[in-house]
């Protein structure tokens, strides 16, 4: 069975390791983006990495999974954020192929995610709409069962909408929630789980952060759903480890803002491959893209 290779780039760590054909894990390791030095950086750390990995094993191509807005015609940079500083115009597929002598295939990390989940989530819908909930959020949309990118490979790209005079991603990702607990309860550097625990513990000020949390959430979540009438809403990201109680909690607050019709027929979902389905999407975008162009 033939076996890949796959990189999954963030903004803070890069996932990195075998994939088979079947998207089975083989192996996965993590090092540290430090996305600070730039985008060329980044690649030549995943090019470093690349040559030590395919020393001793054998395999059929690299799939590349990233944050930013990609050419998937070209594995380009055509757009980034500011977490990674000069990384537009990276041709990351050329340098990666030329440097270690492979097919190379790159796409957007949320496009990936939402790829893996088409792929081995057993969702069984041809239309849907994924949402990554991090340190940002991201978007994919899947139409009749074919990825939507948009014109210039930039679709779902939501992060930016706004939601209450606000990108959303500034009020409803974990960022967000976290500027909310330093403003209703004290500055510190909190993380998501401490903060659900003093919201479970029923703590005022943090309750308080988390409701306006969940609705900028609903908001968000609902506008999109009148827009794109999906089957599935999607959520993945490192928030959905709290949960069936905090899919709950989405569904609730996304009842408020919808008209019954539409909450009826769309459903509200958890990914389901979790860390891995950047890794994996990016293995089935890599096999699809070369049965295509080969």
């Amino acid at each position: 069975m033939k076996q890949y290779l796959a990189f999954d780039i963030g903004g803070t760590q890069i996932k990195y390791g075998l994939v088979d054909e079947a998207g089975n894990i083989i192996s996965s390791e993590l090092m540290d983006t430090e996305a600070y030095r730039g985008g060329p950086s980044i690649i030549e750390k995943v090019i470093e990495m690349g040559k030590k990995i395919i020393e001793s094993h054998r395999v059929a191509g690299v799939a590349i999974s990233t944050a930013g807005q990609v050419d998937i015609n070209t594995g380009m940079i055509v757009g980034a954020g500011d977490t990674i500083p000069n990384y537009t115009g990276v041709e990351v597929r050329k340098l990666v192929s030329e440097a270690l002598g492979l097919p190379v295939e790159v796409r957007n990390d949320v496009d990936c995610a939402a790829l893996g989940e088409q792929w081995l989530g057993g969702h069984d819908v041809d239309n849907f709409i994924a949402l990554t909930v991090g340190t940002g959020i991201g978007g994919a949309i899947v139409i009749d069962g074919k990825m939507y990118s948009g014109h210039s490979f930039s679709a779902g790209e939501w992060g930016y909408m706004l939601v209450e005079g606000k990108p959303f991603e500034s009020v409803a990702s974990v960022s967000g929630l976290i500027s909310l607990a330093n403003e209703y309860k004290e500055k510190r550097d909190w993380t998501g789980k401490e903060i659900f625990a003093l919201y479970d513990e029923g703590d005022a000020e943090i309750k308080r952060a988390v409701n306006i949390f969940f609705k900028h959430l609903a908001i968000g979540i609902s506008n999109l759903i009148y827009i794109f009438n999906p089957e599935k809403v999607i959520i993945g990201g490192g928030i959905t480890a709290r949960g069936e109680q905090f899919l709950q909690e989405v569904q609730g607050e996304v009842q408020k803002y919808l008209q019954p019709s539409f909450y009826k027929n769309t459903e509200i979902v958890l990914a389901k491959l979790s860390n891995h389905a950047g890794m994996v999407g990016a293995v089935y975008n890599f096999i699809t893209r070369q049965n295509i162009n080969g």
